[in-house]
C-alpha cells in the first residue's frame, strides 16, 4: 500500500501489483507470452540459419575435396569421380550432410508455418534445450527414445 497524507488525513491506494517471479504461478510475467514465443522463434531461427550455414559449408568442402581427388585415392571411376580408399567414406559424409541440409529446410518451412517445436509423433511441445541442441528434431526425447528402441 502506498500512503498518501493529506491534511493530517492517511489515505491508503493500492500500489502498483507485485508480480511473483514465476510465471508458472498463474500471475502475468513481464513478457507477454506471445513476445516469449516470438523470441523464442527468432533464436531458433538463428540457430537454424546458422546450422544450416555450417553444414551446407561442409558439404561444398566435402564436394570440392571429392571433385578435386584430395579426399580420395588414386583411381577415378567411371564417372569422374575419384574412389576412396574408405569405401566410399567420402560420398557417406556428403549424403549425411545433404540429408541434414533438408531437415534443416524442413525445420525452417515448420516454423514459418507455425508447426515448429512440436513432436510429429505426440504433439506436445520439444523443449527448448532439445531443440537448441538440435533444432531440426521433430521428436521429443520420450518419443525418439521409444523409436531407437524399436516402437514406435
Amino acid at each position: 500500500m502506498v500512503g498518501v497524507e493529506r491534511s493530517h488525513i492517511l489515505i491508503e491506494r493500492p500500489g502498483p501489483p507485485q508480480w511473483p517471479a514465476s510465471p508458472r504461478s498463474g500471475w502475468p510475467d513481464a513478457m507477454s507470452e506471445d513476445e516469449q514465443t516470438r523470441q523464442r522463434n527468432e533464436e531458433l531461427l538463428r540457430a537454424l540459419g546458422a546450422r544450416r550455414q555450417e553444414a551446407e559449408a561442409r558439404y561444398r568442402q566435402a564436394l570440392a575435396q571429392q571433385l578435386s581427388g584430395t579426399a580420395a585415392g588414386d583411381s577415378e571411376g567411371v564417372h569422374g569421380w575419384k574412389a576412396s580408399r574408405e569405401g566410399g567414406a567420402d560420398l557417406e559424409i556428403m549424403e549425411a550432410l545433404d540429408r541434414t541440409l533438408r531437415q534443416i529446410d524442413a525445420a525452417l518451412a515448420r516454423l514459418r508455418a507455425g508447426r515448429y517445436g512440436f513432436c510429429s509423433s505426440c504433439s506436445d511441445p520439444i523443449p527448448l534445450a532439445r531443440l537448441r541442441a538440435l533444432p531440426f528434431a521433430t521428436l521429443c526425447v520420450p518419443c525418439q527414445e521409444r523409436r531407437e528402441k524399436g516402437g514406435r
